[in-house]
């Protein structure tokens, strides 16, 4: 409804200050108010607990009347409405208004007339509200009044930046003005009143939404200009209302305002619309590189929609005062093609930006590169000045050396990995075949319980999220991320061996011999060749842990060691769920590079948590199985990485192999002599001896936790038997120490020698040189010869007859028991329920005391089988027995005389198939299951979100 106004009735304004540790702009706010064109009747200020001054300020320009005190922690509404409080109230016949302003908005002189005459002109108008330009430049424009649109964007039709050319001066009805400026009347403002839900943003457009509901008009005058610091949007002022999560407060605002005015037959769409977008909202922040806003608006998210009843008491409220539908007021809200105009805006914007980032590192570069071959050259010949200039990535490429030599070993994995190519699956020794997409690594990781053989409720193990999330960015194809790792295992070492090594070294040189040596253990140590896919990643992940970890150390900012202890906890959990023993040896580095730190600055306080974080933090991103493996396979399990123990092709270590970290024995022990002489030599050097001791620790501790795993077998609860362990990952660990060390001692040694009498360092020093440099091309050159010859190799996925898995795939109470092996040897056994084992599923496979009651059968089957035993195959959902080549004579004979099993087509010579038939005893077991895990995934991917966001870089927001 609109007021009415009695022509003969007079005009009252009245300004209302708010105000707020504003003092340095205070006096000028008053200033301005004083040299007003239209003389406001009466000035009224409204402080919230300043202390910067304010109160003294207004005592001596308004005096004590003029003023009056509110608690630091009050809103804005209702620092407005004890100033209302205090004003006498307005005569008979008085049309009184209310003129808001902020402690830090300053009117032009003509303000308040031109927002008097509209509103003589228009009495049907109610709120008015000036131009508002930014303060101190003066020019640029903030607002011609504003809206709001569907995601909560405060939407005011203006470019960022954009200057005040008069070209948006044009009046005209919107959703709501600033209250930096507002003229109201006061009638209105008594009956609407500010929502004291809303402390400090978003005032204006909840005030505006809910006059337009009560049936009021709003007007805004561009002639009328206000000059905004916007000091709490801006974050120049933290209040207590805004703190430090500012756009936390902005964007809780705009859920709130929303959720509030909305129409209800949109609300439940509305609702999940800002849930879905504030959750997409705050995957741009993290992919733009803004943590701090990611948290925000994930925060506000959360606290908006944990209290609903709140939400369903300000509808309440508003439609006690709405006299018009929400029909009415859709005109005024912004169009809802708007947010994805903005969209669009934003990828354009980024991509422009990144171009123009590209274009000027490439012009510094090309710059760099002028003045070192002029620096380097001399004049350039007149006839050469001309020349088209040879720029971009691929001159970049042709000129790098690192380029190149990750171009020779890209080269080099497809030649030495020849017979890994081809059809069939990538299998053998330690690996077993991927399966047929990332879908069923999913599967497996998120299920509580597994039908694999008398049914487990055993933690997978954690290295296939990791696995699944690679598959899925792989459009599902679970083999190809196989077939990456091994066969490209060498490059991809090498390109985060070469980052870390220019962390340790300015020398280009001496940086990329210690990459290339580096990026060679996935092939020198064997781990390609038998399948070792956790050597194979750990090598590929240790240079990027190492890397973060670099970080800790207490000279730098604790904003940067705290980013590097988040991203430090990220990759120590990738590491460990590859190689559960990486955080074995963790532990006693984090406890010696903590001691080390004190001992150096002790000085330091808290130093020390930003060493410990990650250590804890891997722990709870490694949810379920950290918490859930010490029940079902013991604590043997954090010594086994992943794939299989394979005891028949892990050999035994000897000092020779320990020492030049040869565990599968495939290459000559002599290719790892120039890596541990270099190392050993580097102990001499007396400048670097302290860094390079630092690296020896590293060595020592990795070769303390070698020496005892390697001297005896461990027992997994999944196996009868002992297992000897695969310590691969440990020697990469002594191998990249070494490598360290002597990158370290090798920066500027050349120029050192020379400034050195000549004597016997130099000659000792170039045999070092010499052997050190021949270790990683002697390496490429085996590499490149020997090739991947090993147990890996391309294979059938499926050894079982297809028959039988897709029976038992689509009927539980059909599985397939393989049993494998012969008399005097011993049997093992299998009972699959889907096309065979596959990467991972070996870490859920029961244990021994869980199918005990399937051993003895097999054992009866092997020995003297019983007729009673055919219902115990059905009664243990057993529909076939296969036993691969080459199957042992005496089982085949006593299920050959068995009566309820018939032979069937095994296909493979030397293998042997039977058909059970159990009749009604054929059940199909229930498979057990945990309660907690799924509890753990969700604490798990809680943690893995948190993680992210505080391990992205910190970004400054503009505003």
């Amino acid at each position: 409804m609109t007021t009415p106004v009695d022509p003969a009735t007079s005009t009252s304004v009245t300004v209302l200050v708010v105000s707020h540790d504003g003092s340095r702009w205070l006096e000028t706010v008053l200033d301005a108010v004083a040299a007003q064109t239209h003389r406001p009747d009466g000035v009224l200020a409204v402080d919230t607990g300043s202390t910067d001054g304010c109160v003294d300020l207004l005592h001596r320009r308004l005096g004590n009347d003029g003023f009056v005190t509110a608690p630091a922690h009050v809103s804005y509404g209702a620092a407005v409405a004890r100033g209302l409080e205090a004003l006498p109230q307005p005569g008979p016949g008085e049309d009184a208004w209310i003129w808001l302003l902020h402690d830090d908005s300053a009117p032009a002189p003509d303000a308040l007339e031109q927002l008097l005459a509209k509103a003589a002109d228009q009495p049907s108008v109610d709120v008015l509200g000036p131009k508002l330009r930014e303060w101190p430049s003066l020019r640029r424009l903030l607002e011609v009044g504003v809206t709001i649109s569907g995601t909560g964007r405060r939407e005011t039709g203006l470019e960022r930046g954009e200057y005040d050319q008069g070209q948006h001066d044009r009046q005209r009805d919107v959703l709501a003005v600033n209250t930096a400026g507002m003229l109201v009347r006061r009638s209105v403002l008594e009956e609407l009143g500010f929502d004291e839900r809303l402390p400090m943003f978003g005032n204006d457009l909840d005030f505006g939404w809910r006059a337009a509901r009560a049936g009021h008009r709003t007007l805004v005058v561009p002639d009328a200009v206000v000059f905004h610091v916007e000091a709490a949007h801006r974050g120049v002022r933290r209040t207590d209302l805004t703190g430090r999560h500012f756009h936390r407060n902005e964007r809780q605002a705009a859920l709130y305002t929303l959720l509030a005015n909305t129409s209800g037959r949109w609300l439940p769409f509305l609702w999940v619309r800002l849930l879905l977008g504030s959750l997409v909202r705050a995957l741009g922040f993290l992919l733009v590189r803004s943590p701090g806003e990611a948290r925000d608006e994930l925060s506000a998210l959360v606290r908006v929609y944990s209290r609903p009843f709140r939400i369903l008491s300000a509808r309440r409220q508003r439609r006690r005062t709405a006299t018009v539908g929400h029909a009415d007021v859709k005109h005024l809200l912004a169009p809802p093609w708007l947010p994805y105009r903005h969209g669009l805006d934003f990828l354009s914007d980024l991509a422009a930006a990144l171009t123009s980032q590209a274009t000027d590192m490439s012009a510094a570069r090309r710059a760099r590169v002028r003045s070192a071959e002029a620096s380097e050259t001399g004049p350039v010949p007149a006839e050469a000045q001309n020349l088209p200039e040879d720029t971009g990535f691929v001159a970049r490429l042709l000129r790098s050396p690192f380029a190149g030599v990750l171009l020779v070993t890209v080269v080099l994995s497809f030649v030495a990995g020849r017979d890994l190519l081809g059809g069939g699956a990538l299998a053998g020794g330690a690996l077993l075949p991927a399966p047929d997409g990332a879908g069923d690594w999913w599967r497996l990781y998120l299920e509580s319980g597994h039908a694999i053989g008398t049914g487990s409720a055993a933690p997978t193990a954690p290295y296939v999220l990791p696995l699944a999330m690679l598959g899925s960015l792989f459009l599902g194809h679970a083999g190809l991320v196989v077939d990456l790792l091994f066969l490209l295992a060498v490059p991809l070492s090498l390109v985060g061996a070469y980052r870390l090594a220019r962390l340790l070294t300015d020398s280009p040189a001496a940086a990329l011999w210690a990459a290339t040596s580096y990026a060679l253990l996935p092939v020198l140590t064997g781990a390609v060749q038998e399948g070792r896919l956790g050597t194979v990643v750990g090598t590929i992940v240790l240079p990027w842990l190492v890397h973060a970890a670099s970080f800790l150390a207490p000279w730098y900012s604790a904003d940067r060691r705290w980013r590097a202890s988040w991203r430090t906890a990220l990759w120590l959990a990738v590491l460990t769920a590859f190689v559960p023993l990486a955080i074995v040896i963790a532990l006693p580095l984090a406890v010696l590079a903590f001691a080390g730190a004190r001992r150096s600055r002790p000085e330091s306080t808290g130093g020390w948590l930003p060493v410990v974080v990650p250590l804890l933090v891997s722990l709870v991103l490694l949810l379920p199985w950290t918490a859930l493996t010490w029940v079902h396979q013991g604590p043997q399990s954090w010594l086994f990485e992943a794939g299989l123990p394979s005891p028949r092709i892990t050999e035994p270590l000897t000092p020779l192999t320990a020492l030049f970290a040869r565990p599968g024995g495939s290459a000559p022990w002599w290719l790892g002599v120039g890596v541990v002489v270099a190392a050993v030599f580097s102990l001499a050097r007396p400048d670097t001896r302290r860094q390079v001791l630092r690296c020896w620790w590293v060595l020592v501790v990795a070769l303390l936790v070698v020496v005892p795993l390697a001297a005896v077998s461990h027992h997994l609860e999944r196996s009868v038997q002992p297992q000897p362990l695969w310590l691969g990952f440990p020697l990469v660990v002594v191998q990249g120490a070494a490598i360290c060390a002597a990158t370290l001692a090798a920066t500027g040694i050349t120029s050192r020698l020379s400034r050195s009498s000549f004597g016997w360092r130099q000659p000792v020093g170039a045999v070092v040189v010499v052997v050190a440099l021949l270790a990683p091309v002697a390496g490429l050159v085996w590499w490149g010869i020997a090739g991947t010859d090993g147990p890996l190799t391309r294979r059938e996925a499926n050894p079982v007859p297809t028959y039988m898995t897709d029976t038992a795939a689509t009927d539980p109470a059909r599985g397939v028991l393989v049993v494998q092996g012969r008399r005097g040897e011993g049997f093992a056994h299998l009972l699959l329920r889907g096309p065979g084992l596959r990467t991972g599923d070996d870490t859920v496979i029961p244990r021994v005391e869980e199918q005990a009651e399937l051993t003895d059968l097999v054992e009866r089957l092997v020995s003297a089988p019983e007729p009673e035993d055919v219902d115990e195959l059905g009664r243990l959902g057993i529909g076939s027995i296969y036993a691969p080549a080459p199957a042992d004579i005496r089982l085949a004979g006593n299920l050959d005389s068995l009566s309820g099993v018939t032979p069937g087509s095994a296909v493979r010579p030397g293998s042997r198939a039977w058909l059970v038939d159990a009749g009604d005893a054929a059940t199909a077991p229930a498979t057990p299951s945990s309660s907690y895990r799924p509890w753990l995934l969700a604490v798990q991917g809680l943690a893995i979100l948190v993680v992210v966001v505080l391990a992205a870089p910190s970004r400054q927001a503009s505003r």
